[in-house]
């Protein structure tokens, strides 16, 4: 095999020791110590735009376990976290990177605050919106989780934007309650929560049964104002 083959392929196996390197620090302790934090994130953000997709998977799940190694550094660090991995959803290269980057998530927002996020929930709200209907399992299982932990922490300030893109979402939310992967029923907590901020049954199976009456006595109504007869 030629040096020209042999080289790249050495390169990405060095890359990929590397970050198994990082992917073990971050979840221990020793980045407590300032100095050497701020040294692994800047590798980290850097290897989060690498070419090889295995190294960005490794770099985002890298940066999600910051919550394990020192967990009261997620606050400090959150925009630099939440500008990497929100960018992560971007990637329209690797749909393991995108799920990865949801994983992560899921982990600094626990950690988190509606006013911690600024503004960037509304990119975050978004953008994970766009993996509702995803024919990939995992991404959607994992869009509607995100969903739900972005509507416990919605207080004040996004609270009328949040009800907006709930709005916009609810024939889809309402349709996954029936997703044929069971892994989606994950969206009832975010159901739950929007249906008690509006006065409506909590049961899910419920609303569906009152939104069907409402639009069988909708239809009457329309035949009766068609014809003339009452129905």
């Amino acid at each position: 095999m030629s040096a020209q083959i042999i080289f790249p392929i050495l390169m990405i196996i060095l890359g990929l020791m590397d970050m198994l390197i990082l992917f073990q620090l971050m979840s221990d302790s020793m980045l407590r110590e300032k100095k050497f934090l701020k040294s692994v994130l800047s590798i980290l953000e850097e290897r989060s735009h690498d070419r090889n997709s295995i190294v960005r998977q490794m770099a985002v799940r890298g940066l999600g376990n910051l919550v394990y190694g020192a967990p009261e550094k997620v606050k400090k660090y959150k925009k630099f976290l939440l500008d990497i991995l929100i960018g992560a959803l971007h990637d329209i290269f690797s749909s393991e990177v995108i799920s990865e980057s949801m994983k992560a998530l899921a982990k600094v927002l626990k950690e988190l605050k509606e006013k911690d996020i600024g503004s960037s929930f509304k990119d975050l709200t978004q953008q994970i919106r766009t993996y509702f209907d995803d024919e990939d399992d995992a991404l959607r299982s994992m869009a509607f989780v995100l969903f739900g932990i972005l509507a416990r922490l919605t207080k004040r300030k996004w609270k009328t934007y949040f009800a907006d893109q709930v709005k916009k979402s609810w024939v889809t939310l309402l349709l996954h309650l029936q997703d044929p992967n069971p892994e989606v029923s994950m969206v009832r907590p975010t159901v739950t929560y929007l249906l008690s901020k509006r006065n409506l049954p909590p049961n899910p199976e419920q609303l569906q049964v009152d939104i069907c009456r409402y639009l069988v006595s909708e239809l009457l109504n329309c035949l009766r104002l068609l014809t003339g007869v009452v129905v």
